[in-house]
């Protein structure tokens, strides 16, 4: 239940995330087309389709359209990615972006299956694109249906929020997804060894198109599958919690923009003990907006 409480929260900071409400969304050419056969907006339910990638990878991804889609009506489009050995269905059901309404009354969902039940960046994956299957999903997405294309988010669990961060890595998907939401990421380092693992000073590959970068990261610090404190791991090197190895360095910054309730800051972090009792007063968002 906690698991999945965090996973609704990571929902409802992506779908509040920039741009702010007021302003005009972004219609994709997909606006005003009819949905495809077989195909229709309801609460709860999310259809299999079969998809094949620009290289000719034959995939498969759950997609999620909500009860209120107006095909005039840009929506935004959540991509949610399961972790190494789970499957789209399942990061369906964990997520809850389909079934719970009340958290995500607006947004399409989708669930794309990773081959051999895993992303790229885990260290079995070698030699699948799956960035190239994000960039040809939001290409099919904006094409067929009406996409608010300055709303795009991505969420994940384990090394499917490591698959996450990969793209927020990444110089084009980054330019092209809002905001990014990782719950207990597997940030597992290309090109490491278990051997010269150092958790805490390891460099981790980043090169964002844009900065700053919305990012809202999740992770139990007695997590003993992926620790938060990182090291060794199935013979690469994990480095701390992404967000927490950078707050060590972090300074937060004001703007000069006026005063609407809101203060900017360049990173922060926040950390909660069980069931209550913050330590410190920092807030968990990186270059995003959080109340005064």
């Amino acid at each position: 239940m906690a698991l999945k409480s965090l996973l609704l929260l990571a929902s409802l900071s992506l779908i509040t995330a920039l741009p702010s409400s007021s302003d005009s969304p972004t219609k994709s050419c997909g606006c005003g087309k009819a949905l495809p056969v077989a195909q229709r907006p309801a609460g709860g339910d999310s259809h299999r389709v079969q998809f094949k990638q620009s290289d000719g990878t034959a995939r498969t991804y759950l997609i999620h359209i909500p009860s209120n889609y107006d095909v005039n009506t840009a929506a935004p489009l959540i991509f949610s990615f399961h972790g190494r050995t789970k499957t789209a269905s399942s990061q369906e059901e964990l997520s809850q972006f389909s079934s719970n309404e009340e958290w995500n009354p607006n947004a399409f969902a989708v669930y794309p299956q990773g081959v051999d039940n895993q992303w790229q960046g885990d260290p079995a994956s070698k030699g699948v694109d799956d960035i190239g299957f994000v960039s040809d999903m939001i290409k099919h997405f904006t094409q067929r249906y009406c996409i608010d294309t300055s709303r795009i988010y991505a969420a994940g669990k384990s090394n499917g929020g490591g698959f996450t961060n990969t793209l927020a890595c990444d110089p084009q998907l980054s330019k092209q997804i809002a905001a990014f939401a990782p719950v207990s990421g597997a940030f597992y380092v290309p090109g490491s060894t278990s051997t010269s693992c150092s958790a805490q000073t390891i460099s981790i590959p980043c090169n964002p198109g844009r900065h700053p970068l919305p990012m809202l990261e999740f992770h139990g610090s007695d997590d003993t599958t992926i620790p938060y404190s990182g090291g060794a791991r199935r013979g690469v090197c994990l480095p701390t919690s992404a967000l927490g190895a950078r707050m060590e360095q972090a300074r937060r910054i004001r703007t000069d923009e006026p005063n609407d309730g809101f203060v900017r800051w360049e990173s922060a972090e926040v950390r909660i003990r069980g069931c209550g009792g913050e330590v410190g007063n920092r807030d968990a968002l990186l270059g995003g907006r959080v109340g005064a």
